[in-house]
């Protein structure tokens, strides 16, 4: 798991130089599978990044402005 949460810099990375020079180094059919695999494990890992910071930024239902009023939602400010 540990190589998701430090990846994020480097699946970019692996999967530009895939695209312009790993046809140098595996036949077609490798390349396509290799250029394939990077790009779900950057889904994968951007998936569960994003998850982690929607949770963390959960809202608060009690939220207390300035005045000591609690803010209600649905309400205009006027």
């Amino acid at each position: 798991m540990a190589i998701f949460y430090n990846s994020g810099c480097l699946l970019p990375f692996l999967i530009i130089f895939n695209l312009f020079f790993g046809r140098l180094f595996f036949n077609f059919r490798t390349w396509l599978v290799v250029g394939g695999v990077l790009i779900i494990l950057f889904l994968v890992n951007s998936y569960i990044f994003s998850r982690r910071i929607i949770k963390s930024v959960r809202r608060k239902d009690n939220v207390i402005d300035v005045e000591g009023e609690v803010v209600k939602d649905r309400e205009k400010i006027k």
